[in-house]
């Protein structure tokens, strides 16, 4: 036993269930709140989603990949960006058909060699004086993979406007 232990007395039955309520009456509004944030989460998600196809449809160019949406005191901002990955099978079809047409030289001048292929910044330079059989050129084209990412949202107050009410 520990020394805290020994000087505890056992609480009477009355006391375990009044500790025992209040701690269960906590569990039960734990659950309550998470099951508002998560209703709350699904609300604010849809209503996102609402907002960036708003913001697609209506909005004017804003920068590159952005638009904005004005209203009278707030502004709705949504990016849609994209990423490139490198299909690591794609690139191990292209060097193979490289090997073929023996045109190997070309896959390190495309490529530089880590642990796999990654298409170097002046591949697109490289490819266009290049003569690639159609085959090759599509085997090379399969070697990126661009994906949309999620768009994000901004929703903030207008500058003038916040300016003017601050005033």
């Amino acid at each position: 036993m520990t020394e805290n232990a020994e000087k505890l007395a056992a609480p009477l039955p009355a006391e375990v269930d009044s500790k025992a309520e209040a701690f269960h009456q906590l569990e039960v509004d734990l659950k309550k709140a998470n099951d508002e944030l998560s209703t709350l989460r699904r609300e604010i998600g849809a209503k996102e989603a609402a907002l960036i196809d708003l913001v697609r449809s209506c909005g004017s160019p804003h920068f590159l990949k952005s638009k904005i949406l004005h209203g009278i005191v707030w502004e709705m901002v949504a990016t849609f960006s994209q990423y490139t990955t490198q299909d690591s099978a794609a690139v191990e079809r292209f060097r193979l058909a490289l090997v073929k047409a023996k045109k190997t030289r070309l896959l390190k001048k495309i490529f530089t060699e880590d642990v796999r292929w990654t298409m170097r910044s002046s591949a697109a330079e490289i490819v266009k004086t290049e003569k690639l059989s159609p085959t090759l050129m599509s085997l090379l084209l399969l070697c990126s993979v661009t994906q949309d990412k999620k768009p994000s949202l901004d929703v903030r107050p207008k500058k003038k406007a916040a300016a003017l009410n601050q005033a």
